[in-house]
């Protein structure tokens, strides 16, 4: 019966973490579907308000308990870092840039938690995890064309708010890390939704204002639709499910399965093309990835 129990929890696990890395990789074309009609910031808004309320009721349904009011303080910050901050800059930025890139940078985000980590002083930062950030790092500066630093350039200015949505995210993943150990992940995802989605609309106003809903193509509902059940709630909360119960480099293994699904989504129905300079990009910014979820082999020592 244990062996059995174990083995059903490995393969749930095995689920969850695939199922997140599909619904994290189809966001983003679901969003430039929906992108051409919908604008970036009341995109984010919708996503969020839909997210939050769906939350809420499986939430309920699922008889898990209400983030205390005695917490709400440090999950404002959670919030913050993992829902306002980093929908916008994401919706932002890929606004400007193509869904390949995004995913590309996307999965950066485990090489930026463990530089989180280290300034926060959660984990030493090791030499493999400083050449983990330096192979990685020199991928990013490869697909930001930071010998041109041309500002004017979309995909630069793109580029560099996914940057920054993938840092504000990993702050959120090391800071929730201690927070999941106390509450279930369905109570914090529902919690850091409920309180991130208020400065999100706030931010929205002015673009929900010139909003002229009868020009909103009906693939964008259909994506928006999409982005909140299979590409937001879904995803985050395997994600939470499973950082509880695995390491979290197991976790960011998975991260590979994100731009090799998105690419060939992005290719097939966007028709994005994958140049020599994203491929060497993503070769470096896996070979960072590899090197920091990569198993320590410990030699064995004789028996005497």
């Amino acid at each position: 019966m244990t062996a059995e129990r174990s083995t059903g929890d490995a393969v749930r696990l095995h689920l969850a973490l695939v199922g997140a890395q599909v619904g994290f990789a189809l966001f983003p074309i679901f969003g430039k579907l929906a992108l051409p009609t919908l604008p970036a910031l009341p995109l984010a808004a919708f996503r969020v308000v839909g997210a939050s309320l769906l939350l809420a009721l499986v939430r309920r349904l699922a008889g898990a308990p209400p983030i205390p009011p005695a917490e709400r303080r440090g999950i404002f910050l959670l919030a913050l870092l993992g829902v306002t901050l980093n929908q916008v800059l994401f919706l932002l930025g890929l606004s400007l840039t193509s869904a390949i890139n995004a995913t590309i940078l996307m999965t950066l985000i485990p090489i930026f938690t463990l530089a989180a980590a280290a300034l926060l002083r959660h984990e030493r930062l090791r030499p493999r995890a400083i050449a983990a950030i330096v192979l990685a790092g020199a991928g990013a500066l490869l697909l930001l064309r930071v010998e041109r630093f041309d500002w004017s350039d979309a995909h630069f200015r793109g580029n560099l708010l996914l940057l920054a949505n993938g840092m504000s995210y990993s702050f959120y993943l090391v800071l929730s890390r201690p927070v999941l150990k106390r509450h279930p992940a369905l109570s914090l995802t529902s919690g850091v939704f409920a309180l991130g989605a208020p400065g999100i609309v706030l931010a929205a106003v002015p673009g929900l204002a010139r909003l002229s809903f009868p020009r909103v193509a009906p693939i964008a509902w259909a994506s928006l639709a999409a982005i909140i059940l299979v590409g937001t709630v879904l995803p985050y909360y395997w994600n939470a499910w499973a950082l509880v119960r695995a390491h979290a480099s197991r976790v960011a293994l998975y991260g590979f399965l994100q731009p090799l699904i998105a690419s060939g989504v992005a290719v097939a129905v966007l028709g994005e093309r994958i140049t020599l300079r994203t491929a060497a990009a993503a070769l470096l910014i896996f070979a960072g990835l590899t090197v920091a979820v990569a198993p320590v082999r410990v030699p064995a020592r004789a028996v005497p």
